[in-house]
């Protein structure tokens, strides 16, 4: 083996020195352009959410005046037939657009794992009593009963808003593929820290062969142009991410024919929440946001 003279063992130390100077200086330049790109991402990030936000508020504060104001000609007008009519199309129409509207937004929301949960102790018993309001001229127009069987107060430690848009999807199914005249029921319960919630009709069902594809995002069993039930197949995909968010367990007894019902449960976490209440609408129920 050759012995490396004084020079070529200084020169072969200054190579790998000036290797090793190449190298680091490459790092740091690719190390600059990472930080770079990742501070023009989180612009983006903060522009995308603000843009979003503005969107959502120039959306729901005109809606929420349209159905307040068709709401209003309704109660001014009681014994106008003509009138009557009108507004509540107005109405019925806006709160479809809202409730879809919505829908995406959270959906957005999800995508972008910007849906985390705030705990707090809420009244559950009041945001169902919320939300069976928001359907009442749904369930008017199709002659439709609907029944809630819950304790009150229902105190439960949980995220309101996602309890609450939780609800508002299984309700809105259940109404829109009920028949006229059909039954809707919610039930609440609580025992040993597990909230209970249950969502059942007598529509039309669901085939045992689909059931396993309606939690799907964008999936509906009603398509084409000839399709009978409105949405986009964002509902349900919506509710098990919500309910998977609150470390629940959601399940689907259906048969085609025979109806639905849904089952959803939570156990209550074991957290310190300091700042609570003990009903549900302080937290979630915004004038801006109707459904």
């Amino acid at each position: 083996m050759k012995r490396l003279t004084d020079d070529e063992l200084i020169k072969e130390l200054e190579d790998r020195f000036a290797f090793n100077q190449k190298a680091l200086s490459d790092l740091q330049e690719m190390t600059r352009k990472l930080e770079t790109m990742n501070a023009k991402l989180q612009e983006s990030e903060a522009v995308k959410s603000h843009f979003l936000s503005n969107i959502r508020n120039e959306i729901n504060n005109p809606l929420t005046s349209i159905m307040g104001l068709s709401q209003q000609c309704l109660c001014s007008h009681p014994d106008d037939e003509r009138c009557g009519s009108i507004a509540r199309m107005i109405y019925l129409e806006a709160f479809h657009l809202d409730f879809q509207l919505q829908n995406i937004f959270v959906a957005a929301e999800l995508e972008a794992g910007e849906a985390g949960p705030a705990y707090a102790n809420v009244d559950v018993s009041t945001i169902i009593d919320r939300v069976v309001e928001t359907f009442e001229y749904q369930l008017g127009e199709k002659k439709m009963n609907i029944t809630a069987d819950r304790e009150k107060p229902l105190s439960f430690l949980t995220d309101a808003r996602m309890v609450r848009l939780i609800l508002v999807n299984l309700l809105g199914n259940a109404v829109e593929f009920c028949p006229d005249n059909g039954n809707v029921s919610v039930v609440a319960e609580t025992d040993a820290g597990v909230l209970k919630l249950i969502v059942k009709d007598d529509g039309q069902g669901i085939p045992k062969e689909d059931q396993g594809a309606i939690f799907d995002r964008f999936k509906q069993l009603d398509v084409g142009t000839t399709k009978n039930h409105r949405g986009h197949g964002l509902g349900l995909s919506i509710v098990r991410s919500l309910v998977e968010i609150l470390d629940g367990d959601i399940s689907i007894e259906s048969e085609e024919g025979k109806g639905c019902t849904v089952t959803i449960t939570f156990e209550e976490p074991d957290i310190d929440v300091k700042d609570s209440a003990s009903e549900g609408n302080m937290f979630i129920f915004d004038d801006a946001e109707q459904f």
